[in-house]
């Protein structure tokens, strides 16, 4: 249990330390994941019948967090050059990622495989604690120094947004 817990932690939380490392913020497509993955699964636990929720009801609310930050942006807008995200909104979206995608994955874990959950102990915990943290220390350190790993054509490939490197040559194509 304690492998399949770190190893669904390794890519996200890699991904999230990668983005913060090499760009200072999350992509909205990072975002929009989290937000779609939280929600489906509000929405299946709203229809499925009461005992196959793993939860009582009433702390499904905590799913519909993530909606209230995608109503929020909506409402509020944040187009238009250097537009800049409300703070609200802005906390509603930390806490929709810190929190409520964790506990959505908590949750389908619960249902999936309810062995999963039974991680005990603190030592357990901990090395699970650590293996996230190495895992985000990691993405972030790639990220801020991503020069030496990714090319120019990786980049382009990946949809990532061209680094300085790679626009620095004359003919745009960058030297990697």
């Amino acid at each position: 249990m304690l492998i399949v817990a770190a190893v669904a932690l390794a890519y996200p939380l890699g991904q999230t330390g990668f983005e913060l490392g090499a760009y200072g913020e999350l992509s909205f497509e990072n975002k929009f994941v989290a937000w779609t993955a939280v929600t489906a699964t509000l929405i299946v636990f709203a229809v499925l019948p009461k005992q196959f929720v793993p939860v009582p009801r009433w702390q499904l609310w905590i799913l519909a967090i993530p909606s209230l930050w995608m109503l929020g942006r909506f409402a509020i807008g944040v187009s238009g050059p250097g537009a800049h995200v409300h703070p609200l909104i802005f906390a509603v979206g930390i806490v929709s990622f810190v929190i409520c995608f964790p506990y959505a994955i908590y949750l389908i874990v619960r249902v999936a495989n309810p062995g999963l959950t039974d991680i005990r102990g603190f030592r357990l915990w901990s090395i699970l604690a650590a293996i996230a943290g190495i895992f985000f220390v990691l993405g972030f350190l790639i990220g801020t120094w991503n020069e030496f790993f990714i090319t120019c054509q990786d980049a382009r490939i990946g949809r990532l947004e061209v680094p300085e490197y790679c626009l620095s040559n004359t003919d745009g194509q960058g030297s990697q």
